[in-house]
């Protein structure tokens, strides 16, 4: 190979790229790519091995296993991780990874029950170390989950600009975990379960936890069912943040209706991909203070938004075991 080092390097990065930017792992054919181009010599192995390794998803026992044991060099390059679905049996195995890729990590991603998260030890554990985090996601609510004040893994995430929590209580501890955070810009909150004050609506947690957050600029509500409770919720928080007295603040909501794909099944897809913030969404404050002068309304699904583009996710991420190459 004649090509200079700095040319082959280029072309590299730029097959990497994938085709939404908060996108999780790499899509077949580009994982298929790299793949064969760690295998072809010791030059495109040292290239390669970084961008190979730099967004993974673990979505089995066999590849989890494989990733724990590959060379720590090989793992200090990994920035995302995704870890999809796995049982419970496993949730010391992805504690173990969690510690090791905790200096190297800037997103995760759990797609596990939160219940089971909450009552792992290892695992909240090691989420405290992950302290260079700037983007979490986590879903997977269960209807027995009563999530522990206070938030505890979150108060040393002070780099995090993107949250995305599925089914969160929204009370005074989760509100100062929230405010221990400088940076969080966009954060979304995926049919949350809310704290009712002295007035017996949710409307001043609403305003508290907007209040708290002094440089969020974005705040996605999602409901994945038109249910008469999310609604109703809607209709009383749109009149409460009409006197939130926050600038350069947008808050937005989105209420699916569709049967199939299954609502949830199309946020984990969106998540993947990197779209969960460009979802279809109604504002229920404008950035600025400029309240939406059309009110919510109640009848025909005029309320009810759906997003008509779906992405597929990128197929499961298989890592490669450490071939027998003597580039390593």
């Amino acid at each position: 190979m004649h090509l200079p080092v700095e040319l082959i390097q280029e072309i590299v990065r730029v097959l990497s790229v994938p085709e939404y930017q908060l996108q999780f792992g790499h899509s077949p054919d580009v994982l298929r790519a790299l793949c064969e181009l760690v295998q072809c010599s010791r030059l495109l192995h040292s290239i390669s091995t970084p961008f190979l390794y730099s967004s993974i998803i673990i979505s089995n026992q066999h590849t989890l296993v494989a990733f724990l044991h590959t060379s720590p060099t090989v793992r200090s390059h990994s920035r995302a991780l995704w870890v999809r679905s796995l049982p419970q049996h496993l949730f010391s195995a992805i504690a173990d990874l969690l510690l090791v890729l905790s200096p190297f990590l800037r997103r995760l991603a759990l797609d596990v029950p939160s219940n089971h998260i909450d009552h792992s030890e290892p695992i909240r554990h090691a989420l405290q170390r992950c302290n260079h985090l700037e983007e979490f996601m986590r879903w997977g609510y269960s209807p027995m989950q009563l999530f522990p004040p206070p938030f505890t893994f979150c108060p040393g995430w002070k780099f995090l600009r993107r949250l995305v929590l599925d089914g969160p209580l929204v009370d005074d501890s989760f509100i100062h975990a929230i405010a221990q955070m400088p940076h969080l810009m966009q954060f979304a909150l995926i049919e949350p379960r809310w704290r009712y004050s002295g007035d017996g609506t949710e409307v001043m947690t609403f305003r508290n936890l907007l209040n708290s957050a002094r440089y969020l600029r974005r705040l996605f509500l999602i409901y994945c069912q038109p249910a008469d409770v999310y609604l109703n919720s809607l209709r009383r928080l749109e009149r409460g943040v009409k006197t939130v007295p926050r600038e350069g603040l947008e808050v937005v909501y989105t209420v699916m209706r569709q049967k199939a794909p299954i609502p949830m099944n199309l946020i984990r897809d969106r998540i993947a991909v990197g779209t969960i913030w460009e979802l279809e969404s109604k504002c229920l404050l404008k950035p600025y203070c400029s309240f939406l002068d059309e009110a919510v309304r109640t009848s025909g699904g005029n309320m009810v938004t759906t997003s008509s583009n779906t992405h597929a996710v990128p197929g499961s991420q298989q890592i490669p075991v450490r071939p027998s190459h003597n580039s390593y």
